[in-house]
Order: C-alpha cells, then structure tokens, then sequence
C-alpha cells in the first residue's frame, strides 16, 4: 500500500464494472469521502506486513500486539467454535499462526471499519445495533455459502460483514434523507435500494464502493460491496457477489420474524428468482430448497457460537 491514496474515479470501468451518476450526486460524494478520516495507522500498518512475502509471524505480532483489541479479537476468533481447536490458544504467536496472514488481514480491515462509525448511535429511524446484527448475519451466511458452494476464497465472512457499510455513511452524511428513505422502504427496509436512487441518486453499493477506495482495500472487495445487489455486473467478482448477495438475502429472512409472513414470502421469492438459478447453474452451483434448509441450520447454530465475535467488533 506504502501509504499512497487511489484517486478516486467515477464513470469508469473497473474489473468490467460501471458506475454512473448525477454529476452534482459525484462531486457531492467524492466530497465527503475525501474529508472521510483514514483508517487506523495499525490496519495500514498489517496490510503492509501481510502484503510482504518477506514478512515473519514475529513481524505480524509485533504490529497487531499495538492495538490490544486487535489482540483480544485474535485471540477470540482462534478459540472459537468454528475452529474446534483441541486445546485453548493462549499465546497472539499461536493464533497468528493458526489463522494466517489473510485471516489476519481480514480481521484488522473489519475492526478498522467498525471503529470508524464507533460513534454513530441509535436514531429514531435507524438502529444501528439491527444494522450490526444483519451484517452478522450476513457475514455467516457467506462464510457458509463459500464451503457449500465450494469456494476456496477466505475473505466472504469480511465481505459479508461491511457489504452494507454505504448505509452508515448515508446515514451520517446525509440525515434527513436517509429518513426519508427509510419512511420509502417500509418497517423491514427491505427495499432501500431503489429508495436512496429517488431520493439521493445514488445508493449505499455507490457510497460503500467509493468509502472502501478511499480505505485501499483490495479490489475484489470493493467490487463485491458496489455490485452486492447486482451479482451479474460484478465482472470477475460474480461468483464472489452472487455469494454475498444470496447471504443478504438469508439474513433478511433471518431478521423477519414469525409473525412477518408477507416478509418471507417475499424473500422467498428473490432467493430462488430466475436471475439467482441461472447463475448458481451457470457457476455448477446447487441451489434448491433443500440446500436452503441446511443452511439456515447451520446459520442458527453458528449464530449463537459466534455471537461473541460481534461483541468484540462493537466494543
């Protein structure tokens, strides 16, 4: 990275994908994300290490042992259910190790996310712990979805995790209309999307795109949280956003509640929509209900064994 910013760029093509706007829309936004603070000097300084094929375990310890909740974080995620691990990891060495550099990497870019909106509280319309909770949710459903549709990648949990990060920006910069968008899209928000291009003329896969290039993410993340809600122009991230959009979807569900039959017939619906089965078939990918019920298993019991996980990134 070395620290250098990306210029940020609009109407052009990136990995085969297009985003286009109002100009006063563009300005307004290029704007505000250039006065956006940086991410913390720590993050940089991880992705630096974990960039460099040179780097040692001993160099990665030295700068997360800088930020004691990246250490806690470490820690919390190498004891975690989901590794099944024999025995306890108490030493930041051993669960770097374990985990890796990627895992690592993924884990800083996250907490550097979540603590940069740390201050942005419950409002009457928006609530930031549901926002939390869906992203959660999110984030499992991927990291599910990659094994089952047997993707190697490991950064899906992440991806799923900050998908929606252009809501919160909306909601700090833009206040008032982002209530009105929510007063659009109906109590279970389910249709923000078209809502923000009424009222804002852009949406939160614009505004988190242009959020994550400001930050220097890679690429392939920036691209799958600007197409989440359109899988099929994410170019050569189709399969990567086709993943994080189905996991979108099953966190929705998941959010319904018993009572919301209209809500889940309606998701019921867009998760098996024609443009999702013609993907999932052009990827040899097996999508049918079936499949549908044994995720939501393993959604609700790796729910509740994560659910710390969330507690870490929040605090």
């Amino acid at each position: 990275m070395g620290g250098q910013r990306r210029k940020l760029k609009w109407s052009v093509t990136r990995e085969s994908v297009r985003v286009s706007m109002d100009s006063h829309v563009i300005s307004n936004l290029a704007a505000r994300v250039d006065s956006f603070p940086a991410l913390p000097t720590v993050v940089t300084r991880v992705m630096q290490v974990t960039a460099d094929p040179d780097s040692s375990v001993d160099d990665l310890m030295r700068v997360v042992m800088l930020d004691q909740s990246l250490v806690t974080l470490v820690l919390k995620t190498a004891n975690s259910a989901f590794l099944g691990l024999p025995r306890k990891v108490d030493s930041i060495q051993q669960a770097l190790t374990i985990l890796g550099f990627a895992e690592i990497q993924n884990m800083a870019l996250a907490k550097g996310v979540f603590d940069s909106f740390k201050n942005l509280k419950k409002g009457n319309q928006f609530d930031i712990n549901r926002f939390w909770e869906h992203s959660f949710l999110c984030a499992i459903s991927a990291r599910i979805l990659a094994v089952d549709f047997r993707s190697p990648r490991n950064d899906f949990f992440l991806a799923g995790l900050i998908h929606d990060i252009g809501k919160l920006a909306m909601v700090m910069w833009f206040p008032a209309q982002f209530s009105r968008i929510i007063e659009i899209a109906g109590p279970l928000n389910l249709r923000t999307y078209p809502a923000e291009k009424e009222v804002l003329g852009m949406t939160h896969e614009d505004v988190g795109m242009a959020l994550l290039d400001r930050w220097l993410f890679p690429n392939n993340l920036i691209s799958v949280v600007g197409f989440h809600h359109r899988p099929r122009e994410a170019g050569n991230q189709r399969l990567f956003a086709l993943v994080v959009h189905i996991a979108d979807l099953l966190a929705h569900l998941n959010g319904c509640g018993d009572n919301e039959k209209n809500c889940k017939n309606s998701l019921g619906k867009s998760l098996f929509s024609a443009e999702i089965a013609n993907m999932c078939e052009s990827q040899g990918i097996e999508w049918n209900g079936s499949v549908l019920e044994k995720v939501n298993q393993e959604l609700m019991r790796r729910k509740e064994e994560e659910a710390g996980f969330l507690d870490l990134l929040i605090s």
